[in-house]
């Protein structure tokens, strides 16, 4: 039989055209259809045109080794990028870290990373993967992998689904070779009857066709007859992996060095295993590995583990290595195992929290039944709930804890803090009726602080809904100022505020609330304020919504130091949100985005509908300021179908939808604008939506309206935004409520109008919204523009455009509803020339620039040059103040 490689021209010039441009590739196919050769045949070609080549195999049985399929590949550079500090909720910084690792190292000559297996991935590899084709490295990388689609999970399927329909990646399915392309492979002395039975024996599949031929057509086994030693020798290399040496290999097998490798000899002449480094064996292909193992006896399987395990152990291997082979081979009572998995899942439970999940799960069965062990078991099964948490199984996490609640006694204290944390994980599932029904039945059985405790989270059971009675949330904080603890008291006082009716009206007793809230944050060391944390989240919130955007930014920034000095992951992506929706708040897009893109990553690695849906709503709005209407309208979308099946009892729904309605609007849409904001309001009264949301609803409603020539609704929309109450030193939701009387008096009496926006732009600008003034001035250049006084709307235009450049927002829809001429981009500075002028603002030098951004110092020098002349400046200090003067950085 040929070894030549033959068919699958199409596939090979596609990835051929892959290695020009640089692209993501997905080879689809049945056990050996022939991916791996693709892959081998696109490593040949790529290494003959001069470009580096990486590569990376799954194995079936290492699929809890952390990053197992990228870490060969990638070797000591792996190490280096997922080094740092970071939660588990934030391990997306070791993939932008590889990412950009991808990037560097293709500069220049370009770079072929190939994956084999990925359908044996660990969730590490998979969620590394999901980011690349997700964000694709850019430059001349071409990321190729291979998986079988029945034996692949549903996330990689779904991510490769999303990139190819995205255009972002290419699925290659490779299916069986034509008959004559097969004869290649097949006797030279065959007869054509012969050929045809061979052909239709094998289905076309040139693996399955090697094994018939070798087998003189009739035998499908993979492995050939061998002797004693060679047949012992590749079980060990089975059981060991690729990548074994000799040393290893002769321990497993139990035999001398000489005579393993003599067997090794052997086994390549046969073509079962090929040399993988100076010193490694690796075998020829996967299918082969699995009929090595699964031919050895399972009892010797076990010993030949534990063979491995202790000879890893003697050389000082790390526990993440030797856990693949102590969770084979370890029995019920062997207490060292136990301790051995638990040390390597606190080890992976930072950057794969899923392997420290099983590995904890493994863990727990070994451990012996009895009340002697009743400490250790509660202590796995919390951590191991905790990595179930991080890993974005939220559910499995809820299981987990009501297992913990069975073991401890009722009315003990440690069920509080179990309590407590099962219902925050109910409410995260959209469970709040099963949170209060808990919360009761608990309640029922504790006495002293412990009931105090639960007293005062049933109380601020309503919190996401916002319709707490008033003396509920009193008694709640009665009840915690009089226990004298001063992190329950700051539980109550900043959940009550945002849970309480009052707080969306002019009500002094929120803000009282609010006021003594901040001042017990303040005075608590960050040691006290760890255990409190998700307080301050509220605490932000609260500051948030009545417009204390400095305070806001104070608490949650130090929240999240608190949160990662503290190893607190699950409340990472709501800070990174809040801190998002403070810059959109106050006019700072370019950070909005960049933040909220964290937040993204850190809610799909921890999984939950209603914050991936949260998190997309505010991209949608801070996304449609720099201009993308189309990305906006996308990204509302896509919020608004995360929310299908969500209860009202949830506020977020109708966030989703609210920022939806503003792209629609921009789009053009306003007969959807409408449908969609006045449906998820409950008709004009919104009555489905919190008071303190309501102003932006009536400005868009209004503004849709007006742009619809329907002048009678955009005034029934501004009589009703009239009518909502306006607490004293909410000056942004007045200029909010401003804005509406705009559009309803814009048509009719500019004058009117004029005088409003002029307003509104005072108001803005008195509450620190640098987007809301700009907003308002292009409203009274509009007004101006109505009443003939072109001098004036030119001023206040041009004034729009500079307070809009000031907060990286770029919204020429606005000005086209509005009616007022687009001007012409002053500088166009590229993405990434921008993205060096942002960072040669905060004073870096060059090389920080390049470590930054993932590009070579000289990249950075280009960029700056191109900066320079384009903006007709000759030094750093010059560029950042003409920058600043036209409103390409802020101020």
């Amino acid at each position: 039989m040929s070894n030549a490689f033959v068919g699958r021209t199409v596939e090979l010039a596609l990835l051929r055209t892959a290695l020009d441009r640089g692209c993501v590739v997905a080879l689809r196919g049945d056990p050996g259809i022939g991916k791996t050769r693709l892959l081998e045949e696109l490593a040949a070609d790529a290494e003959r045109r001069g470009f580096p080549v990486l590569a990376g195999r799954a194995a079936e049985f290492e699929r809890e080794v952390p990053f197992g399929t990228v870490r060969n590949a990638l070797a000591e550079h792996f190490d280096e990028a997922a080094s740092g500090e970071f939660l588990p909720a934030e391990r997306y910084r070791v993939y932008r870290a590889v990412r950009g690792l991808l990037e560097r190292t293709a500069a220049g000559r370009g770079l072929v990373l190939l994956l084999d297996d990925v359908h044996w991935s660990d969730e590490g590899s998979l969620e590394l993967l999901d980011h690349l084709l997700r964000h694709p490295p850019r430059g001349r990388v071409v990321v190729a992998f291979a998986y079988r689609p029945r034996q692949a999970p549903e996330r990689l399927v779904r991510s490769v689904e999303d990139a190819v329909r995205r255009g972002v990646a290419t699925a290659l399915d490779v299916g069986p070779l034509t008959f004559g392309e097969a004869g290649a492979l097949m006797p030279a002395a065959a007869g054509p009857g012969e050929r045809h039975r061979l052909y239709e024996a094998s289905g076309g599949n040139p693996f399955h066709l090697e094994i018939l031929v070798r087998g003189s057509g009739r035998s499908t086994e993979i492995l050939p007859a061998l002797a004693p030693t060679p047949r012992t020798v590749l079980h060990a290399a089975a059981v060991a992996g690729d990548g074994a040496d000799p040393g290893l290999l002769a321990a497993v097998a139990e035999m001398s060095t000489v005579d393993t490798l003599a067997a090794l000899d052997h086994l390549a002449a046969h073509d079962l295993i090929r040399p993988d480094g100076p010193r490694g064996f690796r075998f020829r292909h996967p299918l082969v590995r699995a009929a090595a193992y699964e031919h050895a006896g399972p009892g010797w399987r076990v010993a030949a583990h534990a063979r491995a395990a202790a000879e890893l152990a003697r050389r000082g291997a790390p526990v993440t290595d030797r856990a693949v082979h102590v969770q084979a081979s370890a029995r019920v009572g062997e207490l060292s195992s136990v301790e051995l998995l638990l040390a390597a899942a606190t080890e992976a439970m930072r950057a794969t929290p899923a392997t420290a999940a099983h590995w904890l799960h493994t863990a727990l069965g070994l451990l012996p039944d009895g009340p002697q062990n009743i400490g250790k078991r509660l202590a796995l099964l919390h951590l191991r709930a905790q990595a179930l948490g991080y890993s974005g199984r939220l559910a499995d996490s809820r299981e987990l804890l009501e297992q913990i609640l069975r073991l401890l006694p009722e009315g003990s204290p440690p069920r509080v803090g179990a309590v407590t944390f099962l219902t925050m994980l109910q409410h995260l599932l959209g469970e709040h009726a099963e949170a209060r029904a808990l919360l009761r039945r608990e309640l029922a059985t504790q006495t002293g602080e412990g009931a105090d405790v639960l007293r005062v989270a049933l109380a601020l059971t309503h919190l996401m809904p916002g319709d707490a009675d008033d003396t509920a949330v009193e008694a709640a904080i009665a009840t915690a100022r009089d226990t004298g603890n001063r992190g329950l008291l700051l539980g109550a006082l900043s959940k009550g505020a945002m849970s309480s009716q009052a707080f969306d009206v002019d009500d002094a007793r929120p803000v009282a609330w609010l006021d003594e809230a901040a001042e017990l944050a303040d005075a608590m060391p960050d040691t006290e304020l760890a255990g409190r944390l998700d307080d301050v989240v509220f605490l932000g919130l609260g500051e948030l919504y009545r417009e204390r955007f400095r305070a806001a930014l104070r608490h949650i920034r130090r929240a999240s130091d608190v949160s990662r000095a503290t190893g607190q992951s699950h409340l990472i992506g709501s800070l990174q949100m809040i801190e998002g929706v403070l810059y959109c708040d106050t006019g700072d897009f370019r950070a909005a985005l960049a933040v909220l893109d964290d937040a993204l990553e850190s809610v799909l690695l921890t999984g939950g509908r209603s914050a991936h849906s949260r998190v997309q709503g505010y991209r949608c709005w801070a996304t449609l300021w720099t201009g993308d209407v189309a990305t906006a309208n996308a990204l509302g979308e896509e919020a608004v179908a995360l929310t299908t099946g969500a209860g009202r009892a949830d506020w977020q729904p109708a966030t989703a939808e609210g920022m939806l309605g503003w792209a629609r609007y921009a789009a053009g849409d306003l007969d959807g604008c409408a449908e969609v904001l006045l449906s998820a309001g409950g008709g004009p009264d919104l009555p489905a939506i919190r008071p303190v949301w309501q102003p932006r609803w009536y400005e868009v409603l209004a503004a849709a309206a007006a742009a619809a020539g329907d002048h009678r609704r955009a005034g029934d929309m501004a009589a009703r935004a009239a009518r909502l109450a306006v607490a004293p030193g909410l000056s942004r939701r007045a200029g909010m409520i401003a804005v509406t009387q705009v559009h309803a008096a814009l048509a009719s009496d500019p004058a009117a109008a004029a005088e409003h926006a002029g307003r509104a732009a005072t108001l803005f600008t008195r509450a620190g919204d640098r987007a809301g003034a700009a907003r308002a001035r292009t409203l009274l250049a509009a007004a101006y523009q109505a009443l003939g006084k072109t001098e004036e709307s030119a001023r206040e235009a041009e004034a729009a455009r500079r307070g809009f450049a000031r907060c990286g927002a770029a919204p020429d829809w606005l000005f086209r509803a509005a009616g007022i001429p687009l001007a012409a981009d002053p500088v166009p500075l590229t993405r990434r020339e921008q993205e060096v002028l942002a960072h040669l603002a905060q004073s870096l030098t060059a090389a920080a620039i390049a470590r930054r951004l993932g590009i070579s110092t000289g990249t950075v020098h280009k960029h700056l040059a191109a900066v320079y002349r384009k903006l007709g400046t000759g030094d750093r200090l010059a560029t950042v103040l003409r920058a600043r003067e036209l409103g390409l950085i802020p101020d």
